[in-house]
This record gives C-alpha cells, sequence and structure tokens, in this order.
C-alpha cells in the first residue's frame, strides 16, 4: 500500500473513532454508564483485560489481534467518558 493510501485510510479510521467517541459520550451522558449490553463497555465484556490471559512467550496473531481490540474499544470508552465529564463540568 503506498502512502496515500495509507493516509486516505488513517484519515477514514481517524473520523470513524471521533463519531464513535462522540455518540458513545452523547449516550454515556443520559446514565452517566456505557448502556446495558454495549459490547466492550468500561470494565465489561472484553474478552482480554491486561494480560490475565497468559499468551506464552510469543503471542499468537490471534492473541495479540484481539488483545489489540480490546485496548481500542477500551480507548474508545475512556475517551467517551471523559468527554462526557468535560461536557457536564462545562454545564
Amino acid at each position: 500500500m503506498d502512502d496515500v493510501n495509507i493516509t486516505h485510510l488513517r484519515g477514514r479510521l481517524n473520523a470513524h473513532r471521533e463519531l464513535l467517541i462522540e455518540m458513545m459520550s452523547l449516550i454515556m451522558s443520559d446514565g452517566g454508564r456505557v448502556p446495558a449490553g454495549a459490547q466492550g463497555g468500561p470494565g465489561d465484556d472484553l474478552a482480554v483485560y491486561d494480560q490475565q490471559e497468559d499468551p506464552g512467550v510469543i503471542p499468537t496473531d490471534a492473541y495479540a489481534e484481539q488483545a489489540e481490540f480490546a485496548a481500542e474499544v477500551r480507548a474508545i470508552f475512556d475517551a467517551a467518558q471523559q468527554r462526557m465529564q468535560a461536557r457536564k463540568n462545562k454545564a
């Protein structure tokens, strides 16, 4: 993949991430938390938590992908929660 395509892809991914954060912060502002059943809410339902499952010396590709997924979901929810708090503090 050339640099132009990578830049385009990164821009699109960042836009999607930003929209997810904004939507989740608005949803969370109603009850102050992630709605029940939301995949991977803070502390809930993520398959991998901070090395709780020992991948061994060399993690498999599947484990690495799962860990990256879990980290990104946590990061999105954390950012949404911070944005929700900032919105409340501003009001």
